[in-house]
């Protein structure tokens, strides 16, 4: 790994385990095992360095879930392929995940503007949208559509995780918990 991934790698796990505040970037460098002047090359300052961070793992989540789509067109199972894909991805890269979580909740996520994908570019917003404009989907907001979704994705990561499920169990809930979500937004 180059200088760039080391501190990046470093930061991210640094993050999720002490949170933004209780992470000096000074700490960083030494775990880097760089000097504080060479993080500040990188990155100007620790807020780059968060919004660096989301946007590299926000680029690896959605290529994830664009390789992953089964189907492109707006059906049932085009959702569900998605929204497989979004809890697989979670489960296999829980320090991300867990990074996004607490993004997502900090005053850090007002203020960042993503390089990757705006909101209107994600492949569910997209889809969603496209199932709403085609009457498949309840005519609600969009926005709302996509916090479902979210929600019901994060939701359920949490308790197959915190739970002793075993494969097919967890198949299961997630079958059904797609389908719950499925009647919440569909016409």
């Amino acid at each position: 790994m180059n200088k760039n991934e080391v501190i990046i790698a470093t930061a991210l796990n640094m993050f999720v385990e002490n949170g933004f505040h209780g992470t000096a970037t000074s700490k960083i460098a030494q775990q880097a095992g760089v000097a504080n002047g060479t993080l500040f090359n990188y990155f100007a300052t620790k807020e780059i360095l968060i919004v660096s961070i989301y946007n590299d793992v926000v680029k690896k989540l959605d290529d994830f879930i664009i390789q992953s789509l089964e189907s492109s067109s707006v059906s049932k199972e085009s959702f569900r392929s998605l929204f497989v894909a979004s809890l697989q991805w979670n489960l296999e890269n829980k320090l991300e995940f867990q990074f996004l979580q607490l993004f997502n909740n900090s005053p850090y996520s007002r203020v960042a503007i993503t390089k990757v994908t705006s909101e209107e570019e994600h492949p569910l917003y997209v889809l969603i949208k496209n199932g709403i404009d085609l009457v498949i989907l309840k005519p609600i907001p969009v926005a709302l559509v996509f916090s479902l979704f979210n929600a019901q994705i994060n939701g359920l990561y949490h308790y197959l995780i915190s739970n002793n499920i075993n494969k097919d169990q967890s198949a299961l809930w997630i079958e059904e918990t797609f389908e719950l979500l499925w009647k919440m937004i569909v016409d």
